[in-house]
Order: C-alpha cells, then sequence, then structure tokens
C-alpha cells in the first residue's frame, strides 16, 4: 500500500514540476514578446527609411518645376517692364 508521506512527496514534487514548467514557458513567452517589439521597432525604422527616400524622390522634381517656374515667371515679369517701358 502506498504511504502518506511518499503520496505527500510525489504531489510535492509534481506541483513543483508544474511551476517549474509553468515559469519557462512564461519566460519564453516574453522572450519571444520582446523579440516581436524589436523585430516591429526594426520594420517601422525601415518603414520610415523608404517613406523618406520615397518623399525625397517625389519632391525633388516637384521643387526643381516649382523653381523653374519661378524663374520662368520673373522673366516674363521683366519683359512685361521692359516693354512697358518702351
Amino acid at each position: 500500500m502506498v504511504n502518506k508521506k511518499s503520496l505527500y512527496r510525489f504531489f510535492v514534487v509534481t506541483a513543483i514540476g508544474f511551476v517549474l514548467v509553468f515559469q519557462a514557458g512564461c519566460t519564453k513567452k516574453d522572450e519571444q514578446q520582446a523579440e516581436k517589439i524589436e523585430e516591429k521597432g526594426k520594420v517601422e525604422k525601415m518603414t520610415d527609411q523608404a517613406a523618406e527616400k520615397a518623399v525625397t524622390k517625389i519632391r525633388t522634381p516637384i521643387d526643381k518645376a516649382r523653381n523653374t517656374q519661378e524663374l520662368g515667371d520673373d522673366r516674363l515679369e521683366s519683359m512685361d517692364k521692359a516693354l512697358q517701358q518702351q
């Protein structure tokens, strides 16, 4: 027959085993969540860099076109003034 002490030890050892396994499982989840957060940070940085490059590539020609338009407008104004003075 089973002794009360050995039955008690069995339950204690089993309980300790569950606690250790549960704790190890939680630690892995915490590490995985930390990795996901770090990976998300990397993805956000890459996305921001790509967005900055796209904005630069889009804005550069637009800015050049605006500058050219302003130069053209200035020349037209100066030509109009010259014609009015004659």
